[in-house]
This record gives structure tokens, sequence and C-alpha cells, in this order.
């Protein structure tokens, strides 16, 4: 009879081989959690601040949602294309009364990528143009033409290249980060003057994508107008709108959409992630009168898991429950509360700062002594806070912080995570000698971050002098090119 691993270590020598690495996965098996706390094999627990994969908007098994998905997994799990089920239309109801202005029409999806893809295939179809425009520091998907409508340089790798044609990325400079992070005044926006001369010709462009709150890109939020100004651009050239809510979605904000804040009604809507709570599904909401158009046109669609039943139930629960224990509000509440702890803390510790953010969906920078040790050691505090029983991530191009907790977080697991990350601080930035222990010990993970010697670099940055770096980097260097 075969015998369950004991512990988190257990689990990676007996299956380890049979992982593929497409990340450096952490030494923790999870076997289970609830609300805002995760459990791995050794049952040690974690305080999740980035709701899974920012994801888990109501906390990871909640009683209420699990009953409504297991319901409906004992009537109905599959349908194929061809078919619709109650739970479809119920949810395609509910969409349409939360989501902003005129968007009606929905259709549901499995992923964020998925949902992007198909926003931009019924631009093309609505608008007969080809090209799509998103932000450079904005994050849109996995596949190549939502990473073609971005600069971050995840999505410049060998395997996202080439770039689809016709697709554009507007310039985040660093003036609009300075602008998108603190209350700098009237900007003004000099960049989306520049915009133009970007685009150069707006003849082909079928829409434009943006974040509400561009979280990948550095916890960035748009200052009031900049959106606005964006969509008035769009629409006087015949380009539509998308907003790509798979973060800023139901509740995460404050407000059921993060657009809601801009005062701005999309001509598309994608959700994903906190759509489904944890489970996999996305949408598009779009208007009747786009919907019409291209459906006129003989637009069509065809996918394996396209209006799964148990997927739009897992988006109806969502909304019930966010109405039910009025987590809009408490979204707001607990975020305000958060963020003040947190300018409480920058009084103290300077290394944190421009804390922002909107409703629960919060961002720090981190700032040391020496500004090129600053994104190493976001790395590091991350690890150190895992190290003290709470989970959180940072935006991996830069040195910002990422706190987006599930919306049931209560005051009390709000004071327990800043007490972990005022002592994390401390000991990331002691000067102390970085502890080994903290970094994963299966060997998996470890042979996947040596084979990488920029990144074996980075690990040394927050750590080392710049004449440590510079002999340490050429050093690496030389026995990198004498391997090749």
């Amino acid at each position: 009879m075969k015998t369950t691993p004991a512990g988190n270590m257990d689990y990676w020598r007996e299956y380890g081989d049979f992982v593929l690495m497409a990340m450096p996965y952490a030494d923790e098996v999870l076997v289970k959690a609830h609300g805002c706390t995760l459990c791995d094999a050794e049952g040690r627990e974690l305080l999740d601040l980035a709701s899974g994969m920012f994801s888990c908007i109501l906390g990871h098994n909640h009683p209420k949602f699990v009953q409504s998905i297991s319901q409906q997994m004992q009537q109905l799990v599959h349908t194929g294309t061809q078919f619709l089920s109650p739970p479809v239309f119920e949810a395609g109801r509910q969409l349409a009364q939360v989501t902003p202005g005129r968007l009606q029409k929905s259709i549901f999806l499995s992923t964020g990528t998925e949902a992007n893809e198909f926003a931009f295939r019924l631009a093309k179809a609505y608008t007969g143009r080809t090209g799509i425009v998103g932000l450079s520091r904005g994050y849109y998907g996995t596949s190549l033409a939502t990473k073609s409508c971005s600069t971050l340089s995840s999505h410049r790798s060998k395997d996202s290249l080439p770039t689809v044609p016709e697709s554009l990325s507007l310039p985040i400079t660093s003036q609009c980060v300075n602008c998108f992070t603190r209350d700098s005044g009237a900007c003004g926006f000099p960049c989306l003057d520049a915009v133009q001369n970007w685009i150069g010709d707006w003849g082909n462009v079928a829409a434009i994508i943006v974040e509400p709150l561009l979280s990948a890109g550095g916890m960035l939020l748009p200052p009031p107008g900049y959106l606005k100004l964006l969509h008035q651009m769009a629409h006087e050239h015949g380009a539509l709108f998308i907003a790509d809510e798979a973060q800023t979605g139901f509740g995460r904000t404050g407000k059921w959409f993060g657009i809601e804040h801009h005062g701005v009604e999309p001509d598309i809507l994608t959700v994903s992630k906190s759509a489904g709570n944890g489970f996999p599904v996305s949408a598009v909401i779009t208007t009747s009168e786009i919907a019409d158009h291209v459906a006129g046109s003989g637009f069509w669609h065809l996918s394996s898991h396209q209006s799964d039943p148990v997927g739009a139930t897992a988006v109806n629960a969502v909304i019930d429950i966010i109405r039910e224990e009025n987590l809009l509000d408490r979204a707001t509440e607990n975020g305000n509360y958060f963020m003040d702890r947190l300018r409480e803390l920058s009084k103290t510790q300077p290394a944190v700062q421009n804390v922002r953010g909107q409703g629960l969906m919060i961002g720090f920078d981190l700032q040391g002594p020496d500004p090129t040790t600053a994104a190493d050691a976001a790395h590091v505090f991350m690890y150190v806070c895992r190290s003290r029983g709470v989970h959180l991530t940072y935006a991996y191009e830069v040195t910002n912080v990422r706190i987006i907790p599930p919306l049931v977080i209560t005051r009390s697991e709000i004071d327990v995570a800043m007490d972990v990350i005022a002592k994390s601080l401390e000991e990331v930035l002691s000067g102390k000698p970085f502890r080994k222990d903290l970094m994963p010990a299966n060997p998996y993970t470890g042979r996947l971050l040596e084979r990488n010697p920029v990144r074996r670099m980075a690990a040394s940055l927050w750590r080392s002098s710049p004449e440590q770096l510079m002999e340490k980097g050429k050093t690496l260097l030389q026995k990198t090119f004498r391997r090749a």
C-alpha cells in the first residue's frame, strides 16, 4: 500500500523528478487552506497576502463558494461549445448588473490570457483593423499576442519573440512612474501628448488595452484624468478601449471594477483571477452594439472550455458572496487601515516609501541606503517574511512590494502582517550576512537557480560592495563564455 509523504521535502524526494521546473518553486507543499491562511504538508501556516495568484478574493475555500461549486459538479460539469446551461445565463445577467455603463454581453472562458486574446479578436472584428496598443509596463497575459503589447523584460525572452506585428506599447516614462506612485500635483500628461507621434498612423489601431492599476509593472496608479484622456484619444481615432480587470475586478479596489475610479466606460472589459476565486474562469463583457455587429458579420469562437457551467457557477458565487458580506466596503475600510499602518511604519523605517493603493490592492517601494541593491533586497524580504509566517510578493522588475490579500482579511490579521513586515525589514536592512536557510532547500529549485548565472549574480547584489560586484560579475561572465 502506497503511503502519503509526511513532509514537504518527502514530496520533493519522491516526486521531484516528475516536475517541469518552470518556476523556482518554494519548498512548502500546500495541502489545505482557509480564509487568508495557507497550510503546508508539515502543518505550518502562512498568512497569504497574495490571494494565491491574486485570485482568491473571497479567501481560500470559502464555505458558501465551495458549496456552490460542489452542488454544480453533481449536476453538470461540461457541455461543449454548442450548448449553454443555467449558470451561464445567470452569470451573464449578474455581470451585466455590476459592470459599468452599457456592458451587457458576456462569454465565459478559462484564463486571463484567453480572455484578452478574445478581446483582441473582438476588437479587430468590429473595427476591421489589426493593431493593438498596450502600456509598456502593463501585463496582459502569457501568449505571444498579449506579451507583444508590453515591454516588461519577462515578455522579451527568446521564447516570446518575435512580437506580433502591429502591436505597440505606449511608454511609461520615469516621469510617469513618479506621477503614478506619488501625489505630484497636476501632471498635464506630456507622455500622452507624444502618443500621436509614438503610434503614428492610428488608421489600423483596433484597440487600446489598459489595467486600471498596473500591478506587475510596479503597482502604478494612473492619476486622475489619465485613462479618461487615453479613452478619449482612442475613440477620436476609431479605436476601442479595453479594460483588463484580472486583478482589479470584483471589489479588489473598493469598487466592483477598478475602471470605475477613473470615470471611464470601456467598450470591452475582461475578467479572470478573482472572477473565479481561484477556480479557472475568465470572461469578456462588451456592449450589445459590438456583440451584435460581430455576430452579424459571421464571427464565431470555439474553445474546449468555453461556457463551462462550473466556471459560470464560480462567477455567480463570487458576485453573490461579495454582495452578502459587503466586501466592497470592507476592502475600502481595511485597505485604508493597512495603508495607514504602512505609512506609520515609513516614518520610522525610511526604506518604506510611496505607500499607495486602492482598497486591498496595496504597494510600497523598498529603498535601502544603496539603490543598486534594492531589487534583491525585495527578493530577500519576501523570503524573510515567509520564514516568519507571511507570504507576499513583489513586482519582479522593480523594487515594489505588493500586498493583495483576500477581501475577508481581518484587522487582527493585518496587525500580524504589519508586525512581520516591520521585523523582516529590520533584518533585511541590518547588513547581516544573508541567511542561506531562507532559500529553497529542495535540489530542483537549487539547480534551477544555479543554472542561470545572471540570477546568481543578482542574488549577491544586496550584500556586495560595487567593487566586489564588478569582480564577481567579471569572473562569472568569464566562466560563462568559456563554457560556451
